[in-house]
């Protein structure tokens, strides 16, 4: 089923969207929440908690991609699960993760689209090899050590180039007018 017959069933208040939102995203969604939580009771949460914030915030939202969406919502929730379950025993790895972004932030004033145009022309001018360390960390929170392990690099080698990716896409949302 096409993302805009899902939408229009979402829109109809039809419970057959949900369905066909896990059929056909349900393990994109689950991968996502795997990667971060990795644990998969409390992936399983996050990913029927994405069902239900889906089925709660279409309509009114009516977004463009379906896939980017639903990852966003399992994204926010796994986050959201990750920091409460950490809270008294801290996993420093994520933690470290979610800080290194963080520098990156930007004021919630800031105008989303044009945010969105320039991260996406930001990973563009990326080599394939930068932009899946950049997207592995900071998208997925994949740790260091397994990125590095996944790309032959050494840990200092990888925490090096994510340091200088960082840098770049800070110099590069400061020339586009973006407040860092």
């Amino acid at each position: 089923m096409e993302d805009r017959d899902i939408i229009a069933l979402y829109f109809a208040r039809n419970e057959d969207a949900i369905k066909e939102s896990s059929v056909k995203y349900g393990t994109y969604v689950t991968g996502i929440s795997m990667s971060i939580l990795q644990n998969a009771l409390d992936a399983e949460e996050c990913v029927n908690d994405t069902w239900l914030k889906a089925w709660n915030s279409i309509p009114p939202q009516d977004p463009p991609s379906l896939k980017v969406y639903l990852g966003r919502l399992v994204r926010h929730l796994s986050i959201d699960r990750l920091r409460t379950i950490t809270r008294l025993k801290r996993n420093r790895e994520l933690e470290v993760a979610l800080d290194e972004l963080a520098d990156c932030s930007l004021p919630e004033e800031e105008d989303v689209t044009a945010l969105t145009a320039a991260l996406d022309e930001f990973l563009d001018g990326l080599e394939p090899t930068d932009r899946k360390l950049f997207v592995g960390r900071y998208w997925h929170l994949y740790p260091v050590s397994k990125l590095a392990a996944a790309y032959g690099l050494t840990t200092n080698n990888t925490s090096v180039k994510l340091h200088r990716l960082r840098e770049r896409l800070r110099e590069h949302l400061t020339e586009r007018g973006f407040t860092v």
